[in-house]
């Protein structure tokens, strides 16, 4: 597929908190397993709400945080229509301990009490204990009372089981996800709900109050004592496909690009048009910052010998348990390019050069290749008025900013694909450029065009893709003859949709399986129905 280069063309308009007018958003999760061991995928589904409608924020943002409320592991997730599955990895270093799982969007957290989901899981390191030496805080603060009992009349031996979710169960809840997994003994049954808002400290809503209904926001701060609001700051995405954003810093130093609809990136490069200036760039991370309130604290993890044999048989599943979960990626669709060319042109249909600057001139009749105090310049023909412009256009490369004309002249060309022509005016949110030239690469690697030495490299948060699972039983039913299956989970689907009987295969894995119907009310609360069944060892 050919890469695009898209060029984001509306400005997003930052508007004051006191000229804000947002409805109130509601997030919820429902969680695979809440004991899992270091290295698995914890499976999640998000539902967020708005005026009992889906929430139009277009992103949300999972993080595991540990006792000292620092995050050990976090991804950005894209929603469609207020709603996604997807999967966080528990990192292999980890050592055993209880963390909380949390999820919202980029503005929930701000309007209302039920901005942040959250809810404490189990991790199970095989040779790190849990530290015991730091001082547990009585936690004082219940969950809510979100898990109901139900009796699904369920028939299992340790192969096999079926059961009926009860009548008006399953069509009284809308985008409902369902689970079985081994129930976690290590929470108190008090434990095992959620939380929201109230575990922290008070959430002062910021200055600028941000929605996402279109994609990601990247934010980002310049010294406000230096701050220049005519300086133009280039923000170019880079992976599958590339686009360019542009934004100028408010007058306290505020930067935000909007990525819109682009999902697949791998890192960003940030440029200004100034030059002549020393790039004073500070990315801010999107997800939240904000202390645990006084009275909140983690129950302690306590592993004792008699755990020893469950915690092995704990170890042995999350160690199988990928070798048959078949599952598959779900790669991000290309997104529509908003940049018309003028005149395309395929270098490869035409004798290769030495460089650039001889390409230009030999193939490019839109682009005027001139000399001034010996420093390579460019024009481009202003076709509307049969013209040529007395500015310099914007050139790119795989949507990356070229200021250095010089050396791109000198460049040697064999791995660009196209170079594309934009006579006329072009605007970029607040700036007029006097045409563009645009150049492609094969590989969208910059054909090996080295990165300006004025620009800034950001490894940022990628927008993760979902992976789901082929079969909701995560093993082919029927299941061959002695299949070692050792399954700590042993069905998930992140959307029943009114699926009355459910049918699963148990694992050779026994214990406490716990049942999790989830799922949205008619007004629009979260609910929680669960029910229990043991597995028997043979």
């Amino acid at each position: 597929m050919k890469k695009l280069i898209v060029l984001i063309l509306h400005l997003f308009i930052c508007l004051s908190s006191a000229a804000q007018v947002l409805p109130e958003e509601k997030v919820f999760a429902h969680l695979s397993k809440k004991i899992l061991v270091t290295g698995e995928n914890l499976h999640f589904s998000v539902m967020a709400r708005s005026e009992n409608a889906p929430s139009p924020s277009a992103m949300a943002y999972a993080e595991l945080i540990d006792r000292t409320n620092q995050p050990v592991a976090q991804v950005i997730i894209p929603l469609e229509q207020g709603f996604a599955e997807n999967q966080l990895e528990i990192p292999s270093h980890l050592p055993s301990d209880h963390y909380l799982f949390r999820v919202y969007t980029r503005i929930s957290p701000y309007l209302g009490e039920q901005g942040i989901f959250n809810q404490f899981i189990t991790v199970i390191h095989p040779s790190l204990p849990p530290d015991t030496s730091q001082p547990v805080r009585n936690m004082q603060l219940e969950t809510r009372q979100s898990r109901k009992k139900i009796d699904l009349d369920l028939t299992t031996t340790p192969t096999s089981g079926t059961f009926n979710i009860p009548f008006g169960l399953g069509p009284k809840l809308s985008k409902s996800s369902l689970s079985i997994s081994l129930k976690n003994p290590y929470l108190s049954e008090e434990l095992q709900g959620y939380f929201y808002n109230e575990v922290y400290q008070k959430i002062s809503q910021p200055a600028r109050l941000i929605p996402e209904p279109l994609g990601h926001i990247v934010h980002a701060r310049t010294p406000m004592h230096q701050s220049d609001t005519s300086e133009t700051f280039f923000l170019s995405s880079h992976g599958t496909q590339s686009i360019l954003n542009s934004a100028k810093p408010s007058p306290q130093g505020e930067l935000f690009f909007d990525l819109g609809a682009l999902r697949d990136f791998n890192f960003l490069l940030v440029q200004s048009a100034n030059q002549e200036k020393q790039l004073d760039f500070n990315p801010q991370s999107p997800f939240l910052n904000i202390p645990f309130h006084t009275e909140f604290g983690f129950p302690q993890l306590s592993l004792e010998e008699k755990d020893r044999e469950f915690l092995q048989k704990l170890l042995l599943a999350g160690r199988s348990e990928n070798y048959y979960m078949e599952s598959e990626k779900q790669a991000f669709l290309p997104i529509a390019t908003g940049f018309v060319a003028d005149k395309t042109y395929l270098l490869d249909d035409y004798n290769r050069f030495e460089n650039m600057e001889v390409t230009w001139k030999e193939y490019i009749p839109e682009v005027l290749v001139r000399r001034q105090s010996r420093k390579l310049v460019l024009r481009v023909l202003d076709k509307p008025l049969s013209a040529v412009f007395r500015e310099n256009p914007l050139v790119l490369i795989d949507a990356m900013p070229v200021f250095e004309i010089d050396r791109l002249g000198k460049f040697d060309p064999q791995n660009f694909e196209k170079i594309e022509i934009l006579a006329r005016e072009f605007f970029l949110n607040q700036d007029r450029f006097a045409g563009v030239i645009s150049i492609t690469s094969f590989e969208n690697d910059f054909g090996g065009f080295e990165l300006p030495e004025n620009s800034l490299y950001l490894n940022y948060w990628p927008v993760q893709a979902t992976k789901k699972f082929i079969s909701p039983h995560l093993v082919k039913l029927p299941v061959p003859p002695n299949f070692p299956d050792f399954r700590s989970l042993l069905y998930w689907n992140a959307d029943v949709e009114g699926q009355m009987e459910q049918q699963f295969q148990s694992s050779m894995t026994p214990g406490v399986y716990e049942i999790v119907i989830s799922g949205i009310m008619e007004n629009g609360d979260f609910e929680i129905h669960v029910d229990e069944f043991r597995v028997e060892e043979d």
